[in-house]
């Protein structure tokens, strides 16, 4: 048995992550996976349940590397959204895209439209690209209300705490559905 077939129960052997509550994992940077991998290993991240904290006990750190590579190469269909009625606001464009209330966009951190994560190169961001919109809504309040804290220096926390639950089902939206918003330049 390969090490990334006893993934596929949540996530799907191709990554597009099974039922509503787990994550789209395929096309993820593999250092990302890394290291979320070994944050839940330490402690430093939890989930809902603790089934990733049980999953890691039993892996080797070949293992760790091998799921990495496995699901960074795989490329499912786009998820469909699940969210419902979420209004277009200038406000979460503006947050996605050039960022406000003192904090850089998302897109600066989360998208391969970055260029200016050259220069910051111990930040590795989840790519949120085709992310299940109800993931996202979950880990930002997550972020928010201070039930994750496994990100670069607080930089996370610190921005969900600006967003009201509209911005974050707004940016739950329009980032996990656009496709064009993540697309690398030439």
């Amino acid at each position: 048995m390969e090490p990334w077939e006893g993934c596929g129960d949540c996530h799907g052997l191709d990554g597009a992550g099974n039922r509503v509550k787990f994550p789209r994992i395929a096309g993820l940077k593999p250092n990302y996976i890394v290291k979320q991998l070994h944050d839940f290993r330490a402690g430093h991240r939890k989930n809902d349940g603790g089934q990733m904290q049980k999953m890691m006990t039993g892996l080797q750190e070949a293992d760790i590397e091998r799921i990495a590579a496995w699901f960074a190469e795989q490329t499912p269909a786009w998820p469909k959204p699940t969210l419902e009625d979420v209004p277009d606001s200038p406000r979460v464009r503006q947050l996605a895209a050039k960022g406000a209330d003192g904090f850089p966009s998302c897109l600066s951190c989360h998208s391969a439209l970055s260029p200016e994560l050259a220069d910051r190169p111990k930040i590795e961001a989840g790519r949120i690209a085709g992310q299940r919109d109800f993931y996202i809504v979950k880990q930002l309040t997550d972020f928010r209300d201070g039930r994750r804290s496994n990100d670069a220096d607080g930089m996370m926390q610190k921005i969900a705490r600006t967003l009201s639950d509209a911005d974050i089902a707004g940016l739950a939206a329009l980032l996990s559905q656009n496709p064009d918003l993540h697309e690398t330049r030439p």
